[in-house]
């Protein structure tokens, strides 16, 4: 098999400024040949088939075969089986667009080369005012599903921070997009600074904290509308916010007598409760995936390290990092297996991940100021920023590190990424 390193680069205009760029720096060594056809060879379908295409490409788990030079629409299946398998192909998608009762239908078939039978056979409806790329990415969940058995994440969304400069002055912008680039939009734009976005559980809405008052403060955003408000009117600077499992709470921390503290924010009445009470900083709060603690970053040590404590249980909090001089910014999995962090053993900020049963640290990153971590849905693949030539630039990875894509938009500095629900 061949090794993928360095081979796929996409690039797409999002706006008169910047550009996109996902490039694939780091892949399995043993990636999965794949041939992906589109059997009647119309725009329609090519178009769909390209999607998935570079999704599964982009995931780092598969090759994508030359469906140019691969015959794949034989009408006898045992020469069609031995013709994949001449050109080394594990597995081959056949597609194609069918029309009844006015709708068209999206037709595929996923076949298992080496054992010779049909796995599945999908069909999606559609009309013309249908999202392609979004049925692309429905079938790629398919298919990546039932070959490797985890959880498809290509209909997800992202958002992030950007900054550029736009006649000396900075302007900021908080971004929405789909997991692969494409489809962005700025939904807050504002000349003083974003940061820390958060997703609520039904991906409806996001909490942020924006200083457009001069100091941070926390907003709340309907993505479908814009509307929004800032939350909990009568506190002072507060910030790091963090949207519990159920949606009914947002962890954040909020300064007080001067030193910062984690509270509880409940959306349905209004008020907060505070969790910590330490001489030390207690910030950046992460749920963990049942809702019933908080993960914390806290100096009470002396040096930054994450701490777990019960939001119900008077329990004193609990240190659960030690390896390095700084651990930081956590992001817990959704199966609850794993915390990612901000971690620096004395040679740079490098983004690490946490067996939280096993106590074992594992470094995924090898930049110098890599940040913001934070797990994709199936708990396999983790997002978080960097620098590359002094520019901000997101990677998203798996969580042994194997997997690496880059993505950079040229004119404006990316950081602070977060991944959907």
């Amino acid at each position: 098999m061949k090794k993928l390193f360095f081979l796929l680069i996409i690039i797409f205009s999002i706006n008169t400024y910047a550009e996109l760029k996902i490039t694939i720096s780091q892949g399995l060594e043993k990636s999965i040949p794949i041939i992906v056809n589109c059997d009647q060879g119309e725009k329609l379908c090519i178009e769909i088939t390209d999607v998935i295409k570079s999704n599964l490409y982009g995931s780092g788990y598969f090759l994508i075969q030359d469906e140019k030079i691969i015959n794949s629409n034989l009408d006898e299946l045992t020469s069609q089986y031995a013709l994949w398998t001449l050109y080394d192909t594990d597995y081959a998608v056949k597609s194609k667009i069918l029309e009844k009762n006015e709708k068209f239908i999206f037709d595929f078939k996923l076949y298992d080369v080496n054992l010779k039978k049909i796995l599945f056979n999908y069909q999606i409806s559609f009309n013309n005012k249908t999202n392609i790329r979004k049925l692309g990415h429905v079938s790629s969940n398919k298919i990546f599903e039932k070959i490797t058995s985890i959880k498809g994440i290509f209909d997800t969304k992202i958002a992030y921070i950007s900054s550029s400069k736009v006649k000396d002055k900075k302007i900021y912008k908080l971004f929405v997009s789909d997991i692969d680039g494409y489809n962005p939009v700025a939904i807050f734009t504002s000349k003083r600074e974003l940061m820390s976005p958060t997703w609520s559980p039904d991906n409806k809405k996001l909490a942020y904290v924006s200083f457009e008052n001069k100091r941070p403060e926390i907003f709340i955003q309907t993505l479908s509308t814009g509307e929004r408000f800032k939350m909990n009117n009568k506190a002072g600077s507060s910030s790091a916010p963090a949207w519990s499992p159920d949606g009914k709470y947002i962890a954040y921390s909020q300064k007080i007598n001067g030193n910062l503290e984690i509270f509880i924010y409940n959306l349905a009445n209004n008020k907060s409760k505070r969790i910590t009470k330490s001489i030390g900083i207690d910030t950046e709060p992460e749920w963990s995936d049942d809702g019933k603690f908080i993960f914390f970053t806290s100096d009470r040590s002396g040096r930054p390290q994450i701490y777990k404590k019960s939001i119900n249980k008077t329990s004193k909090a609990k240190r659960i990092t030690f390896e390095g001089i700084y651990n930081a910014d956590s992001s817990s999995s959704s199966n609850g297996k794993y915390i990612a962090m901000v971690h620096n053993s004395g040679k740079g900020y490098n983004i690490g991940i946490l067996n939280i049963s096993k106590g074992y640290l594992n470094i995924i990153s090898n930049g110098k100021l890599d940040e913001a971590p934070s797990f994709a849905p199936n708990s396999v693949m983790i997002l978080y920023a960097a620098k590359m030539k002094n520019k901000g630039v997101l990677y998203a990875t798996s969580i042994d590190g194997r997997i690496k894509k880059r993505i950079e938009l040229n004119s404006m500095d990316v950081r602070e990424p977060v991944w959907s629900n």
